[in-house]
């Protein structure tokens, strides 16, 4: 992944703590309990749930975790609209995770809702189930850095059982062209000299809010635009270079 270099610090050193307490356990030496729920904070699109799927690969292929997969839940997943549905909903996702992540975003909207929103049962369930399933299931909550430590702080539940905290930090201009090339090349496309100095130029004079989906989005665009003017052309005009090369009127930033 490009960036992302604290993240990658922090789930190596997670990784290489958990295989050696696996050799310490395998040579009968004394282990300790490794701290694996974690809260992944940052802004929309910084990678919070690739780096999950990926963490909970990683885990299955030390044997931590049996299948490894990740089942993605919102704050409509888990709450219910009357009396006792929640605790039905919230353990039937946690259930759906057993043997991989549950990965909850936007999880400070559990706790939004006051002292009597139906989040806060979802949240008591979630403590209670993470506690009987502690072996079989890898929880990860994720958002907004401030509001996920007002979670964390309003509720002793959680604060005793999410001890790591990974902070997904904006991707730089540099990174976001990177990932722009990089799109392009994995759906079979290249940019020509034109179009690559035209984004480098234009990116470095706009905002950008929504980091990797920004580059997503740019070159999903820009191959629509490609389509667009190609289909103007005489087929017999239309080369395989055409078809694979994004021009700079294709990028409209």
């Amino acid at each position: 992944m490009i960036g992302l270099d604290e993240v990658k610090k922090e789930v190596q050193a997670l990784s290489s703590l958990v295989r050696v307490q696996q050799l310490r356990a395998d040579k009968n030496m004394r282990v300790i309990p490794v701290q694996l729920h974690s809260i992944f904070t940052g802004n929309p699109g910084t990678g919070k749930t690739t780096v999950a799927k990926l963490f909970s690969e990683l885990l299955k292929e030390i044997g931590l975790l049996k299948r490894g997969h990740v089942v993605i839940a919102s704050r409509a997943d888990l709450v219910a609209g009357y009396v006792g549905q929640t605790a039905i909903k919230t353990k039937k996702k946690i259930r759906e995770a057993l043997g991989g992540v549950l990965f909850i975003d936007e999880a400070y909207s559990l706790a939004a809702g006051g002292e009597k929103d139906f989040g806060r049962e979802a949240i008591d369930t979630l403590v209670e189930e993470m506690t009987k399933h502690n072996e079989n299931l890898v929880v990860i909550l994720a958002g907004y850095p401030d509001e996920m430590k007002r979670l964390i702080d309003q509720n002793p539940g959680l604060e005793s059982r999410f001890k790591k905290y990974i902070q997904f930090n904006d991707y730089s201009k540099e990174e976001i062209f990177d990932m722009v090339m990089m799109y392009a090349t994995e759906y079979g496309y290249q940019l020509n000299n034109q179009a690559i100095s035209y984004v480098q130029e234009e990116l470095q004079n706009i905002r950008i809010t929504s980091n990797g989906r920004f580059a997503v989005n740019l070159v999903e665009r820009a191959i629509q635009m490609q389509a667009q003017r190609i289909c103007q052309l005489n087929e017999d005009a239309i080369e395989t270079s055409l078809l694979m090369t994004l021009q700079k009127e294709d990028f409209v930033i």
